[in-house]
């Protein structure tokens, strides 16, 4: 077996505290606020946030209503500050995901709304699928896999619904649009970690 991964050309960002992630989940909230009262969004101020959350990062907000996943949008590649994608991913997350219809004003008795905040991508080199199912038994992190114009993205959350890696890795291909049986020696891999939090919709 053969896995190695390569390391980020730069430093992890700094872990975020409780405090600043719920003021990420309060970004998140008046932005589906807006968006079910069919208001215009106010203009979110960098310099009104800590510093942690104004550096650019990487970020997916996720909507469940009623444990059942309405929304799921982000990115993996840090361009602007975070709070500013964070509430640019809560927008498309209630309305342009096209897996799901928009969010419903009625739905948001029973929205939870979650926020994860991503380390950067590392790419794990693995020779065959077992060498990748191998190391997603002692790792339960976030995956992407590649293969020319497909490809598809779990976050570490994943594994509390699908927590045997090769139902994981099944599960992933079948997002991606390939079958089961799928390998490629031209398929890229990448992990990551999150910071995520979670809470029940309030309506303000």
């Amino acid at each position: 077996m053969s896995v190695t991964q390569s390391a980020a050309n730069h430093p992890s960002r700094s872990t975020l505290t409780h405090s600043e992630l719920s003021m990420l989940l309060d970004v998140v909230e008046h932005t589906i606020h807006c968006y079910l009262n069919e208001l215009p969004l106010p203009k979110v101020l960098v310099q009104d946030y800590p510093e942690s959350l104004a550096l650019p990062s990487a970020c997916f907000v996720t909507l469940t209503v009623n444990n059942q996943l309405q929304g799921c949008i982000g990115t993996t590649v840090a361009q602007i500050p975070l709070v500013l994608e964070v509430e640019r991913k809560a927008w498309a997350a209630a309305c342009q995901d096209r897996r799901f219809t928009p969010l419903q004003k009625h739905q948001s008795e029973a929205l939870n709304i979650e926020v994860s905040v991503l380390t950067q991508p590392e790419l794990l080199h693995v020779d065959s699928e077992q060498d990748l199912l191998q190391h997603l038994s002692l790792h339960q992190c976030g995956v992407t896999l590649k293969d020319g114009k497909k490809g598809a993205l779990f976050l570490p959350q994943v594994w509390e619904q699908l927590p045997n890696p090769t139902q994981f890795l099944g599960h992933l291909k079948q997002k991606a649009g390939w079958p089961l049986d799928f390998w490629s020696d031209s398929i890229q891999v990448a992990t990551f970690e999150v910071q995520a939090l979670s809470r029940p919709f309030r309506r303000l």
